[in-house]
């Protein structure tokens, strides 16, 4: 039984170097097999990665609820053209002291009313809501320096979003110690990349982060100090398929006329609220702050239409992607077959000599699999340099998956190309190849 198996093993090595060699002594035939066998295999695994890639990032938690939630533009009307410059300066708009404290005052009667209103539940503002494109990125360090995100937020924030405190607490009135422009400390809340990017495996409640020295930085932001209070759950505010990256939220209180107020009004409905009320509630804030602006959507609505951007934009990808993997297939089909019919005399000989026609096929199929391995390992080759690139942030685990998937599905192509064309060559008999011209 051992000497058997020893003896199939060696028959097994030796038809395998055969079929190397074979393939390696018609290198420049088989140059162009490789090279649209490589380009197959890093398209796979392209689309292998984006696959488990954004199928690993949409099964985590968001961090935060969006079912429910009206999502409430508001500003106003005599500051549109401020409010349309709010994305290039830094508070907001240049009006004078009297004009923001007014503005505050109405903000803080808006609030009031939809506390009052039956159908809501908690409402609040915030300067970059859950699936919008806007967003403030900007660089804090504590020794080193991070690319953070940052947001404004009231106190009803974290109740409207359900937010989940991992450590510490979320913004209230005991914060209004740090208000005005005097003070050089500022409450922060941050989420959980954002403290272990700062503090490791320290407890990050207590400590401060700042500004560094760089273009842009002035003097009065690198006097203020972040204290963290809070730490929340991983916080995914593009949407699901968006990786949670470092964010921070600063606090903004209706006290303090100095900050910054954001235009976004977040406000939790009841669940026996529809669509329906979505005028009253528009008639009762006009009737509120009738100098305002107000537009309503959804948090759903906006979840929807940052998917169909997605969808569409990797549905097109992956169209090209598979356009290209059916060029490759007919493409194989078409060489693998144009090589039986000139071969015919070969596989007849080989037919002579005792081959059956599982043989012949397997020998066509052989062979596809050593070009495949040759365009496997330079793919493997040249895929191993990515994670050396700076701004590569795909995680290893997934990246290694996606590579594995990859050459069982390029391994699997090939061996369904060569099918038909193997199947062409095990019908050859031994006395019309001898005779084929």
């Amino acid at each position: 039984m051992r000497n058997s198996l020893r003896n199939f093993s060696q028959i097994n090595i030796s038809v395998i170097q055969h079929l190397f060699k074979l393939v390696w002594n018609r290198k420049r035939a088989n140059a162009l097999i490789v090279i649209e066998l490589l380009a197959a295999f890093l398209v796979l695994t392209g689309v292998c990665t984006t696959i488990v890639h954004f199928t690993k990032v949409y099964l985590q938690p968001l961090g935060y609820d969006y079912q429910g939630r009206w999502n409430i533009l508001a500003y106003r009307k005599d500051l549109a053209g401020e409010f349309s410059n709010r994305t290039t300066n830094g508070n907001g708009g240049n009006y004078d002291r009297t004009s923001k404290a007014a503005q505050f005052q109405s903000a803080e009667n808006i609030l009031a009313t939809l506390k009052g209103l039956p159908e809501v539940e908690s409402c609040g503002l915030l300067s970059s809501t859950p699936f919008s494109f806007s967003q403030s990125n900007t660089n804090f360090g504590r020794g080193k320096q991070y690319r953070t995100e940052q947001i404004s937020a009231t106190d009803g924030i974290a109740k409207t979003l359900n937010l989940t405190m991992t450590q510490g607490r979320w913004f209230n009135a005991t914060d209004d110690q740090y208000n005005g422009t005097t003070s050089t400390v500022k409450p922060i809340v941050v989420n959980t990349v954002a403290a272990e990017l700062f503090f490791g495996n320290e407890n990050p409640i207590g400590k401060d982060i700042s500004h560094l020295e760089a273009n842009g930085v002035d003097k009065e932001q690198l006097r203020m100090r972040y204290r963290v209070v809070g730490v929340v759950s991983d916080f995914r505010r593009g949407s699901e398929f968006d990786q949670s990256s470092s964010l921070m939220f600063h606090r903004v209180s209706l006290f303090d006329t100095t900050a910054w107020l954001p235009s976004q009004l977040l406000v939790t409905m009841k669940s026996s609220v529809g669509a329906g009320y979505e005028e009253n509630l528009l008639t009762t804030l006009q009737q509120t702050a009738p100098d305002w602006e107000f537009q309503i959507s959804t948090l759903e609505a906006d979840r929807a239409k940052k998917h169909r951007i997605f969808k569409t934009t990797t549905g097109v990808g992956m169209t090209i992607a598979a356009f290209l993997l059916l060029m490759v297939a007919l493409g194989l089909v078409g060489v693998v077959w144009q090589s039986v019919m000139r071969r015919m005399r070969e596989l007849g000989v080989r037919r002579a000599f005792g081959a059956t026609r599982t043989d012949v096929r397997l020998f066509i199929v052989g062979e596809l699999a050593a070009l495949t391995t040759f365009a496997v390992v330079l793919g493997v080759f040249m895929l191993a340099q990515f994670p050396l690139i700076p701004f590569f942030d795909i995680p290893a685990a997934t990246y290694i998956t996606s590579i594995l998937v990859s050459v069982i599905a390029l391994y699997s192509l090939t061996a369904l190309c060569a099918w038909y064309p193997s199947r062409l060559a095990g019908t050859v008999q031994p006395s019309e190849a001898l005779r084929y011209e």
